[in-house]
């Protein structure tokens, strides 16, 4: 009581003024491939010193640190993309003193295989009938892979090599008589045909 100080009341229990963490960058959407560099970005309100980085590649039922206290005023974290291919991957960042305040990525963000072509890569000339190796090589976890050429640069992949093998690096392909000087090549992941 303003007017008579012996009028009062306190709090029963202690209670807690805490900071705000918001993921901004994965927060859905986003594909990021196998042992690239990506920054995750965050936001934070209040006198939150150090933060604590998670990610998950099951949605959210289990986490793996990516690093345990970075400046929370950095407001970003380079972090090299691991061997986790998923279609369900999250950020989690949380107060490193305070497990309780955290935020997660607001929807999925992919984590995606990389390939590269080894052969065919241009200018060969492969005759009818005659059998040749496709080669490539795969950063991140595949286990099967689909197979298909263009006759027209790229622009189209209607014709199927084959529909799944074992992500093995080579094929072996029996040259079809579809007579091109703009064929093209290309090997995707079974799962994730982007």
């Amino acid at each position: 009581n303003n007017a008579d100080s012996t009028v009062y009341d306190i709090s029963d229990l202690n209670f807690k003024i805490v900071g705000v963490l918001t993921i901004t960058v994965p927060n859905g959407g986003e594909r990021w491939t196998v042992g690239t560099n990506h920054d995750i970005t965050w936001t934070v309100v209040g006198s939150i010193a150090d933060v604590k980085l998670e990610y998950s590649s099951d949605g959210g039922s289990s986490y793996t640190t990516i690093i345990s206290s970075t400046p929370a005023g950095a407001l970003s974290f380079t972090w090299s993309v691991p061997d986790a291919v998923s279609k369900q991957a999250l950020i989690r960042i949380s107060d490193a003193t305070d497990a309780s305040v955290f935020d997660t990525s607001d929807n999925y963000f992919i984590i995606q295989a990389g390939f590269t072509i080894t052969s065919p890569n241009g200018g060969e000339v492969w005759i009818v009938d005659s059998t040749h190796d496709i080669t490539w090589d795969t950063v991140g976890s595949v286990s099967t892979v689909v197979l298909e050429y263009s006759t027209d640069g790229g622009s189209n992949f209607p014709y199927v090599i084959t529909s799944s093998t074992l992500n093995s690096g080579s094929f072996s392909w029996v040259i079809p008589d579809t007579i091109s000087s703009q064929v093209r090549v290309k090997v995707s992941d079974y799962n994730d045909p982007e």
